[in-house]
C-alpha cells in the first residue's frame, strides 16, 4: 500500500509540474507576441500599434506572429517579414538612419543648446553682479 501511495503521489507531482511548465510556455509565447506586436504599427489604424488595435488586420497580424514564433522564427525574422510586406513605416520606432537620424538627435541637441543658453545667461548675470 505504501508503494501504491508513492506511485500515485509521484504521478500527480509529475502531472502538476508538466502543467505548470506548459502554462509558463504559453505565457511566454503570449508575452513574445505582445512584445513583437507592440513594435509594429497597425497599417489601418491611425497611431495604434498592432498590440493595441482591435482591427481585423491587427488580429490577423498577431496570429501570424504567434504562428511564426511556433515555427521557431526569431523576433528579428518576424519583424523583417513585416518590413518586407509593409515597408519600414510598419515599425513603431523607425531605425535611426537618414532623416530618422535627425529626428532621433533633435531632442538631444535641443537639450544641449538649452543648457548652453542657460549657463551663458547665468554666467553673464554673475559677471554683471561683480561690477
Amino acid at each position: 500500500m505504501n508503494s501504491l501511495f508513492r506511485k500515485t503521489l509521484g504521478t500527480w507531482l509529475f502531472l502538476s509540474l508538466a502543467l505548470i511548465a506548459f502554462h509558463v510556455d504559453a505565457d511566454t509565447l503570449e508575452d513574445q507576441v505582445a512584445d513583437i506586436s507592440g513594435e509594429l504599427m497597425c497599417p489601418v489604424c491611425e497611431g495604434q500599434s498592432v498590440a493595441e488595435s482591435n482591427a481585423q488586420l491587427a488580429r490577423d497580424m498577431r496570429v501570424i506572429i504567434k504562428t511564426k514564433l511556433l515555427e521557431g522564427n526569431t523576433k528579428e525574422e518576424i519583424i523583417d517579414y513585416f518590413i518586407s510586406s509593409y515597408g519600414e513605416t510598419i515599425l513603431a520606432s523607425p531605425p535611426p538612419r537618414g532623416f530618422s537620424a535627425i529626428l532621433w538627435l533633435l531632442p538631444i541637441l535641443s537639450v544641449l543648446i538649452g543648457a548652453a543658453i542657460i549657463l551663458r545667461t547665468i554666467h553673464a548675470y554673475r559677471v554683471e553682479e561683480k561690477k
